[in-house]
């Protein structure tokens, strides 16, 4: 027997039950099957349409707007549970949770879709949190318990709406939960810092991937036939506490997939490896059909790896361990070997980026860049960036007045302070109308 089949069946059914009650409760009247865009589905290692034509998903990351972080976000914090906490304590949950729309209000509007879809692109990564669909505080800013969390009334208005307005733009939607309760990986991006328990083999680790199980249940419930979403991508770098992927994770992907399947049969599955391919079981191992495999590709500076040796290695796992399925690179950043002292010295990060767009297009791997925008006036993580002209005020949620956060969360739109980062997006662009698995003449100039 599985190790995390020792979930209690009972309480498992009535998460089930209680998710699908919710949804039943909340799912609006409309149709939400009716969508422009085809559905795509596996078939062998390639993504296709319901004509068999091959898709090629080239996107973005909507990074910082459901789950805040620090460095990328106007909001000086320890993580985003830590944030909320404090808005609880010192506003009330009423009024924290009006400041907190504020900010998403803003960080994400209609004219993003449209400057995404402008660059060429075709899919946005949506990285969301169990925070997003479930209160988990009470009034005052206490955690509660993963078996305490309730539905939050308006669960899904920020997704529907995402969903919505990617339909409208002819994008395709990839739903990634960013963070899981207990957090599968400590680190900001999860929202929680504090510990790593989803994976632990106590009573709270199961409430933690029993809550895991709902919020995937209630997403593929609301969403099933829904073709604009291309894909449901299960945990962002689920390192545990070990820093990789391991049975533990499979197990757990092997639940949420088949409380996915039960709900929504035909929906690609996204599996994501810490950090190379080598760290995922083959699909044939767990029955697994219709899905994906994920890989994120940071050649930091401080490794001191020249770019030539980082990606001849992820050309090498690649055909090593081919588990004939789709390939994603649901986030990357790249720089230049003129800050390391190996490689290529006069390569900037411009050429780095430039070349990373061309292997992972003419390996015929599926990409969103991480990220769509950033709190920054320079750099090639943001498609668009901090107008230099904006001011720079970050919010200190446990100083700062009611008034002063919401007059800097309120100026984080898009149109008011922020401007498109035009060389990193014309290059993104250029990629992004390339064909799809041609290996340039010549060879890839990053691994020459």
């Amino acid at each position: 027997m599985k190790k995390f089949r020792v979930i209690s069946a009972v309480m498992t059914a009535a998460v089930l039950l209680l998710s699908a009650c919710a949804l039943a409760a909340c799912n609006p009247d409309d149709d939400n099957s009716v969508s422009a865009l085809p559905a795509l589905s596996v078939s062998d290692d390639k993504i296709v349409d319901t004509a068999g034509n091959e898709v090629a998903l080239r996107g973005t990351n909507l990074g910082g707007w459901l789950v805040q972080e620090g460095w990328m976000c106007p909001t000086v914090q320890t993580d985003y549970l830590t944030t909320m906490r404090t808005l609880y304590s010192r506003f009330g949950k009423t009024k924290a949770e009006e400041l907190l729309d504020v900010y998403e209000d803003n960080w994400i509007t209609d004219v993003d879709f449209a400057n995404i879809a402008a660059m060429g692109l075709n899919t946005v990564r949506i990285p969301f949190t169990y925070m997003t669909l479930y209160y988990t505080l009470d009034d005052e800013g206490n955690p509660l318990h993963p078996s305490e969390y309730t539905l939050r009334e308006d669960a899904f208005e920020r997704l529907d709406y995402a969903v919505e307005q990617c339909k409208k733009n002819g994008l395709y939607v990839i739903l990634d939960l960013h963070g899981a309760a207990g957090s599968q990986n400590g680190k900001d991006h999860s929202g929680d810092t504090s510990d790593i328990r989803l994976f632990d083999d106590d009573a709270y680790g199961e409430a933690c991937r029993a809550n895991t199980v709902a919020v995937w249940t209630a997403v593929a419930t609301r969403y099933a036939g829904d073709t604009t979403i291309a894909a449901f991508d299960l945990l962002n770098e689920p390192e545990g506490r070990t820093g990789e992927t391991t049975t533990a994770q499979f197990e757990l992907y092997d639940l949420l997939y088949d409380a996915i399947r039960l709900r929504d049969p035909a929906r690609i599955v996204i599996m994501e490896s810490v950090w190379e391919p080598y760290s995922l079981p083959s699909p044939k191992t767990y029955g697994w059909e219709n899905v994906m495999y994920e890989y994120h590709h940071y050649n930091w500076t401080s490794s001191n790896e020249s770019n030539k040796s980082f990606y001849n290695k992820k050309l090498m796992m690649d055909t090593l361990y081919d588990h004939d399925v789709p390939v994603l690179i649901g986030e990357f950043n790249a720089w230049g070997d003129a800050g390391r002292t190996a490689g290529n010295r006069e390569q900037t990060d411009a050429e780095a980026y430039a070349g990373v767009l061309e292997l992972y297009t003419g390996q015929g791997w599926h990409w969103t860049t991480w990220t769509y925008k950033v709190n920054a006036t320079s750099g090639n993580w943001g498609l668009y960036l901090l107008n230099p002209t904006a001011s720079d005020d970050k919010v200190y949620p446990a100083t700062d007045t009611e008034e002063k956060i919401r007059a800097i969360w309120s100026a984080c739109n898009t149109s008011v302070s922020y401007t498109i980062n035009a060389e990193h997006a014309d290059t993104v662009s250029h990629y992004a109308a390339q064909p799809f698995g041609k290996t340039p003449e010549g060879g890839y100039s990053l691994t020459a």
